[in-house]
């Protein structure tokens, strides 16, 4: 009995050996696999980051290259090794293709952390991306997952664009006026109304008429029968908005003006207000805020004048104060945030009558940071532009602005 019990004994020890040694083979095999999708994903990032996005091979090569790199040379190595024997080059590569590949990610976080990071952060995504859209959450959690790893890699975040955070030049040229074209505008008699020439200028004609300086207005406006002698298109599907004046909130519809003149002072592409409220018997309309915005004003209730003094005009002026009210800015499917990350794309629809260009869409967080859009070169009339925006939902040390957000223009022009 006792020898018979010596051999049960020894069969189960032998039985559970071999399930121990099944299952490491297993775990291997599992490592093996995880590895190299995660190779796989990092080398063709890589690749994909140095190729160039037109190329016949932009589609293809990066694969080709993370394929052989990460499975191609360790298969080659243990079929050189076991100079094709099966079996062993089969348990070779149960545990090799961890080996190497671990080896390899380990050491391009040594070598080439910068370029392995931003590799990551810019082309992470793409594996889900070129399938399933920009929009998709399987994109947004690879966009998310490759940021990370780049600040892992790092130990740090990217650095802010300190190109793109220049991009919102709404107030160009602050401080820096032309003395030669100022004008000097006298009040009113007998009270303290200013009253400003305007010469409007529009597809068919111009026109000069008396226009009451506004501070409160938040927009220029314009009758309706000034925009039909200017040949202005007011839409019946024009956009409207609330705006204040000094006499309180107005709402009108929105449409584009070539161009508002002011004594050698031309500014082209400007939004006003229909507004035949905003007529009388001395004012063809208000002189708002969009335009003031061109000038420093110097008021001398002394003397009873106003002086304008013209900013120095950019060669092409950023008009995004002016565009937004004609477009309408929403994410594509849910605002989803995923490890503190975004990668969102805003659609913009141009609800105006002639195209927008040089696009550039904000997406402001509730205490945190502003996201710039990729610029859309151009939308007309009616129709949709898309733009991708990535970046960090939150600043550092800061909590949770998931949800908090507001969509605007950082650059537009007519």
């Amino acid at each position: 009995m006792h020898a018979g019990g010596d051999a049960v004994g020894g069969r189960i020890t032998s039985s559970a050996t071999s399930v121990l040694a099944a299952l490491g083979w297993v775990l291997l095999g599992l490592g093996s696999l995880a590895s190299m999708v995660v190779a796989v994903w990092v080398t063709a990032s890589m690749a994909r980051a140095a190729t160039d996005p037109d190329s016949m091979l932009a589609a293809i090569w990066p694969w080709l290259i993370a394929i052989v790199l990460t499975l191609g040379l360790p298969f080659a190595v243990a079929v050189w090794r076991h100079q094709g024997d099966a079996r062993r080059i089969s348990l070779t590569m149960a545990w090799l293709p961890m080996l190497w590949n671990a080896g390899g990610l380990l050491l391009a976080t040594q070598v080439v952390p910068d370029i392995m990071a931003h590799a990551l952060r810019t082309q992470g995504a793409h594996v889900a991306a070129d399938r399933l859209g920009d929009s998709h959450s399987a994109t947004r959690v690879m966009s998310a997952l490759g940021h990370k790893a780049g600040d892992i890699i790092t130990g740090k975040p990217a650095p802010a664009d300190l190109d793109a955070l220049n991009l919102d030049d709404r107030s160009h040229g602050a401080g820096e006026v032309d003395v030669s074209k100022a004008l000097s505008i006298p009040f009113a008699e007998g009270d303290t109304a200013i009253l400003v020439d305007v010469t409007l200028h529009g597809s068919d004609d111009s026109i000069s008429l008396p226009y009451l300086f506004d501070t409160g207005a938040s927009f220029t406006t314009i009758s309706s029968g000034t925009a039909a002698k200017l040949g202005v298109s007011v839409p019946a599907n024009a956009p409207t908005l609330t705006f204040n004046t000094a006499s309180g909130p107005r709402e009108s519809r929105m449409v584009y003006l070539p161009a508002i003149e002011i004594g050698r002072v031309k500014i082209e592409g400007m939004l006003v207000s229909v507004c035949d409220a905003c007529v009388n018997e001395r004012t063809e309309g208000l002189l708002g805020l969009n335009v003031m915005r061109e000038f420093i004003v110097e008021m001398d209730y002394k003397n009873e004048r106003m002086l304008l003094l013209p900013r120095v005009q950019a060669e092409l002026a950023n008009r995004a104060k002016d565009v937004e009210p004609v477009v309408q800015l929403k994410v594509e499917g849910p605002a989803e945030v995923w490890l503190g990350m975004v990668r969102w794309v805003v659609l913009i629809e141009n609800r105006g009558t002639v195209p927008i260009k040089n696009l550039i869409p904000v997406v402001e967080f509730t205490d945190g940071p502003r996201l710039l859009g990729a610029e859309v070169d151009e939308i007309a009339p009616g129709a949709t532009g898309r733009s991708l925006v990535e970046g960090k939902a939150t600043l550092e040390g800061s909590g949770d602005s998931r949800g908090h957000y507001t969509l605007g223009l950082s650059r537009a022009y007519w």
